[in-house]
């Protein structure tokens, strides 16, 4: 093995018998901190402190807000707030429903999913993942889908058609029925048969002569 003079960078490696070489210093981690640095003061003169805005600040929290809203964990705050705003549009048209009529009940109830109830047998939900409005009916058969829409008034429009189609068809039916019970009213007393009053009258008397001389025929015979 050569001994390594004064001008010799390194020794030879004894495993290798390469020279090692020069061990480089901390220029690599300066020229980092130097590049961020520079990062941070580009970004403080992209953004002068004098164009920054409350306004403009609220109106970025708002559309977070309503980007949240839509990709939230809680599901179900987004339900109620859809199913709201659908409840905001129909109240004016079930302020219309005749006051007789009490099968229309516009209640939201924040079960899991939540449900906006229409009548007895129909009711909204919002659809898992598309914020779509289903329109539900619960039938013998199980339940089924009657309309399916993302907007708001479209929904709307089809609920309000489908109340006054029930209005109607109740309407129908119940002038089916008036005019069925007044027809049976009317049919027995035009096919019922005429009384003879003379002839009930002469069952009558002939009925008290029989009777009298029957008893007549009794007193005489007890007493012959």
């Amino acid at each position: 093995m050569q001994r390594s003079s004064a001008g010799d960078t390194a020794p030879d490696d004894p495993d290798t018998g390469l020279g090692l070489l020069p061990r480089s210093g901390d220029d690599g981690t300066n020229e980092e901190k130097d590049i961020s640095a520079m990062d941070h003061s580009a970004k403080a003169i992209k953004h002068p402190a004098g164009s920054r805005s409350l306004r403009d600040a609220i109106r970025k929290a708002r559309l977070e807000e309503a980007e949240r809203l839509d990709e939230a964990a809680d599901q179900r705050d987004g339900e109620l707030a859809r199913l709201d705003l659908l409840k905001a549009e129909l109240e004016a048209v079930f302020a219309e429903i005749p006051n007789h009529d009490d099968r229309f009940n516009l209640a939201l109830v924040p079960s899991r999913p939540a449900r906006l109830w229409i009548d007895l047998f129909t009711y909204v939900t919002v659809e898992d993942g598309a914020n779509a409005y289903l329109f539900m009916r619960n039938s013998e058969n199980g339940r089924r889908t009657l309309f399916r829409s993302t907007n708001v008034a479209e929904t709307a429009d089809r609920i309000t058609d489908y109340v006054a189609a029930q209005i109607v068809q109740r309407e129908r039916t119940e002038a089916g029925l008036t005019h069925a019970g007044v027809r049976s009213r009317s049919v027995p007393e035009e096919e019922r048969p005429r009384v003879n009053t003379r002839m009930v009258v002469m069952s009558f008397i002939v009925g008290l002569l029989t009777g009298a001389v029957g008893l007549f025929a009794a007193v005489w015979l007890s007493v012959t």
